[in-house]
């Protein structure tokens, strides 16, 4: 099996159950066009796509290889029975199975068990069901045994949402049942009560985790720890006053006459910044400046600069910042938005940093982020799983129904 995936929490937070509920509760523009009368058109309707046929799994023989109550995985200590394992199976296969059948319906590809992810992995679909069926089960009993090793347990506001009633009214509503929230996991995730309930505690573990060895938003890191680890990253800081010239509407070149103006402006900020000395005052009127001139979209959510790793921004900003020393100002800078006037900045642990996706997120939380993941996987490679005999060469293309 693999090692235990880093950042499988956020994975799942995003892209689990709550996928399938949507998907099933906001149908496609598609699957909503398919709903009108044929009479309403004046083309005639063509003859529909052969629909590519579906196969699914038979997911009570693959219970009966083994006893409900026998340990299907543990991991130091904590372990899950084969039911649940089963259960938990059959609750990633449907979904597998509604996969496919998105595929065939919209693109007529016959998406089946026997064939490639085509992710390089060389896994086909069974395999890679089975594959992250015992992943995702071996990591959530990792952040339980690590948690238990900590001595960190649920509070008893947490402790409360993983009660059956209390999940029936967050889910379902105040006057529901707990039949009523099976039939709901059932429907929307094909999810058991128990899945959903060891699904929610082990999230709900992550957290209590992490904020008992890092804090909220990490705050029991030192600033010395946070800065370390921005530094072995790679991490570079810079503020930056740009001076567009191009429209941002439609990515034009501004009139020349615009264009060096907007450079002269630049020239003229880079001589009055140079000539302070002091950092505070530095500081304080690049931020005047800032506020002034600035024209990049970005300075509302970065008021205090750009905190980044190589890759990140335009190659003629980052070459900037690298050659540059702490509050050191630059020439202005041409690149293909305009002229930047560029100071470097010392890292901080509370700044915020840049990332691919542009969601702004601080250096603090980003090193915790990085810490815990790092120990769940340090704690998986020193407590590997342990799994019930013969699941690692269970092949499922066995048990495709026909």
């Amino acid at each position: 099996m693999k090692k235990l995936i880093a950042g499988i929490i956020a994975v799942l937070l995003v892209f689990g159950v709550f996928t399938v509920w949507n998907q099933k509760n906001n149908p496609s523009p598609a699957s909503a066009a398919s709903t009108k009368p044929a009479a309403e058109s004046a083309v005639p309707a063509a003859e529909p796509t052969p629909v590519p046929e579906i196969h699914g799994l038979d997911y009570e023989a693959i219970r009966a290889l083994h006893g409900e109550d026998e340990t299907a995985i543990e991991v130091a200590g904590e372990k899950l029975d084969w039911g649940f394992y089963a259960d938990f199976l059959r609750t990633n296969g449907m979904q597998y199975e509604d996969y496919f059948r998105q595929m065939a319906a919209y693109y007529g590809v016959a998406a089946d068990w026997a064939g490639s992810i085509g992710d390089g992995s060389g896994m086909n679909y069974a395999q890679g069901l089975l594959s992250e069926t015992d992943d995702t089960l071996a990591s959530f009993l990792s952040i339980h045994a690590l948690a238990k090793e900590k001595g960190v347990t649920l509070d008893e506001e947490a402790a409360k949402k993983l009660e059956p009633e209390q999940m029936a009214k967050d889910i379902c509503g105040e006057d529901a049942t707990v039949d009523q929230l099976k039939e709901v996991l059932e429907r929307d995730s094909y999810m058991t009560l128990d899945g959903f309930r060891f699904y929610s505690e082990s999230v709900a573990l992550y957290s209590a985790l992490y904020e008992a060895l890092y804090g909220k938003t990490g705050e029991k890191l030192t600033d010395e720890e946070v800065i370390d680890a921005l530094e072995k990253d790679g991490y570079l800081a810079a503020h930056h006053i740009l001076f567009m010239t191009i429209d941002p509407m439609t990515g034009k070149e501004l009139e020349a006459d615009v264009v060096d103006e907007k450079l002269k402006q630049a020239e003229e900020i880079t001589k009055e910044l140079r000539a302070i000395e002091d950092p505070e005052e530095l500081l304080k009127r690049f931020a005047e400046l800032k506020e002034q001139y600035c024209e990049d979209t970005g300075k509302e959510a970065y008021p205090d600069g750009y905190t980044f790793t190589p890759g990140v921004m335009v190659k003629e900003f980052e070459d900037t910042v690298m050659a540059l020393g702490e509050y050191e100002i630059s020439d202005p800078v041409k690149t293909s938005y305009g002229y930047h006037v560029i100071m470097r900045l010392p890292l901080s642990a509370d700044s915020k940093l840049s990332t691919a996706t542009g969601t702004p997120v601080t250096a603090r939380e980003s090193v915790a982020q990085n810490a815990i993941t790092a120990e769940l996987d340090q704690y998986f490679q020193d407590h590997p799983a342990e799994y019930i005999e013969g699941l690692e060469e269970l092949d499922l293309t066995q048990y495709i129904k026909k």
